[in-house]
C-alpha cells in the first residue's frame, strides 16, 4: 500500500474514534477509541500489519516534531505555573517511577507464564 493510503487507514481510526466519542457524549477519548478500533481490525484480520507498518515508523520515527505544540503551550503558561513548579516535576517523577514499576512487573509475570507454559507443553 501507499503511504496516502496507509495514512488514510490510520485516519480513518481516529475519525471513526473521534466520532464514537461524540456519540459518547465524550466519556471516552476519541483518540482512545481510536487506538482501539485500530486494535480490534488489527486482531480480526480486516487491518494487516502492513496496510500500516511504513506510515506508522515512519510517524515513530518523527514522533518529536508531534510533541512540538504541546511543549510550546508549556512555555506560553510557564509563568503561570512557575510556583508549581516543583510539585509538578514530582509528580512526573512519580508517575514515571510507577509506570517504569508496573511495566517491569508485567514483563516479570509475562516471562513466568510463558516459561510456565513451555514446561507444561513440553511435558
Amino acid at each position: 500500500m501507499s503511504y496516502l493510503e496507509q495514512l488514510g487507514v490510520l485516519l480513518g481510526c481516529c475519525v471513526a474514534g473521534d466520532a464514537l466519542s461524540l456519540l459518547l457524549r465524550g466519556r471516552l477519548p476519541g483518540n482512545i477509541l481510536g487506538l482501539t478500533l485500530l486494535l480490534v481490525l488489527l486482531i480480526c484480520g480486516m487491518v494487516k500489519p502492513a496496510h500500516v507498518a511504513d506510515t506508522a515508523d515512519f510517524l515513530l520515527r518523527n514522533m518529536a516534531i508531534l510533541f512540538l505544540p504541546a511543549c510550546l503551550g508549556v512555555l506560553d503558561i510557564f509563568a503561570d505555573i512557575k510556583t508549581e513548579i516543583l510539585g509538578i516535576i514530582a509528580v512526573c517523577a512519580l508517575t514515571t517511577l510507577c509506570t517504569a514499576a508496573a511495566t517491569a512487573l508485567t514483563v516479570h509475570l509475562v516471562c513466568r507464564l510463558q516459561r510456565r507454559a513451555g514446561k507444561e507443553g513440553g511435558a
